[in-house]
């Protein structure tokens, strides 16, 4: 019973987030104390137990598991929702209501972002990989909540089938930066996923002439998204607009931010038998409903999170997701510093145990 009520701390941060936007606005002071959830999730995840490779985690019934996917699922449309009507009820009539209202908005990127990117994109990666088509629907329309739609393609297509090698986008190179990562992977998921789609048509020669060009779903994804935004600033204002795209690309770039540390100086890995960092933070694997036993989710893409096996092929990280998000942003070099110290370590120790063999 302990093991299926853990799974419910992933209800925690999207259920505080709602209730910030269900509230507001709010006066700054109490807006910014909205955040301390938020340090509260880093603060668990700095102190949370390891994960014990020999004991087995037991599995959580089919139908419960999906039911928290499907809570989640309804919680970042709800948060979406109520980022709307908040924002569009923001004053700007004088200093000290426009002032507020700044403080509001930097407070919603920064809670409905993080849910975004830590919950709702997290439920919609496990959704595009499963058989239902009607599951992979609704990851696809979780995913046009952060404008990012395109990313099923590039991850199922590219990530999947080329991960830890230099070919693979979302793979960090070795010693690069996140910034470098970002300004990279960015625009290449785009580009990849649009090439993908038009090799899958056959309009590589003449993609603009072509009914078939409709069939596009990347295309379809950017006029779904641009209809979204178009109605939000028809119907609830331009801060409420402005506000959904900038939580959207603070979403996008925390998972982003996730696949670069996932995989970071991993792009020969594949040669070396590592496709991913383990995560030893059992607070980070039960809040992000099984995402950090990504070693397993890369041998057994179709299978859920929960059953996915927490296999420890690979360099340790030395903190948990929710630490480490912060620990990439904050202070990259010293993050690039250990890291490149733990990975090479690592290859070296498992080359000296082959040896031995």
């Amino acid at each position: 019973m302990g093991h299926y009520l853990k799974y419910l701390s992933s209800f925690f941060f999207p259920g505080c987030v709602a209730c910030f936007l269900y509230t507001g606005p709010h006066p700054a002071g109490a807006a910014l104390a909205w955040t301390l959830p938020l340090w509260l999730l880093v603060a668990l995840d700095w102190f949370s137990p390891k994960i014990d490779p020999d004991k087995k985690k037991p599995l959580l019934a089919d139908g419960y598991y999906d039911a928290i996917l499907y809570i989640l699922a309804f919680l970042q449309f709800l948060i979406i929702g109520l980022l709307l009507v908040t924002a569009s009820q923001l004053q700007w009539h004088s200093m000290h209501a426009s002032a507020t209202s700044i403080v509001n908005l930097i407070v919603m990127r920064i809670l409905v972002g993080t849910t975004s990117g830590s919950s709702a994109i997290i439920v919609a990666h496990e959704l595009i990989h499963r058989p239902q088509k009607q599951l992979r629907a609704l990851g696809r329309l979780l995913l046009y909540t952060v404008c990012y739609e395109h990313f099923a393609i590039a991850h199922l297509r590219g990530h999947h089938r080329s991960v830890a090698t230099p070919e693979d986008i979302a793979t960090a190179r070795l010693g690069e930066s996140f910034e470098a990562y970002w300004r990279r992977v960015y625009v290449d998921q785009f580009r990849y996923a649009w090439n993908s789609e038009l090799q899958r048509l056959g309009l590589t020669q003449t993609p603009l002439c072509s009914l078939r060009m409709l069939a596009n779903t990347v295309l379809q994804g950017l006029l779904v998204e641009t209809t979204l935004l178009l109605l939000f600033l028809v119907f609830f204002g331009w801060a409420a607009a402005f506000i959904f795209l900038y939580q959207a690309l603070s979403g996008v770039r925390l998972l982003e931010t996730i696949n670069y540390y996932q995989h970071w100086g991993l792009e020969h890995g594949k040669a070396e038998n590592i496709l991913a960092w383990v995560n030893q933070s059992s607070f980070s694997d039960y809040a992000l409903i099984g995402l950090g036993n990504h070693i397993g989710h890369h041998q057994r893409a179709a299978t859920a999170f929960q059953k996915t096996p927490c296999l420890q092929e690979g360099p340790k990280m030395p903190h948990g997701y929710f630490v480490t998000n912060l620990w990439v942003k904050l202070h990259n070099r010293s993050y690039r510093r250990i890291s490149r110290r733990e990975l090479l370590n690592y290859i070296n120790n498992s080359r000296q145990t082959i040896s031995a063999q």
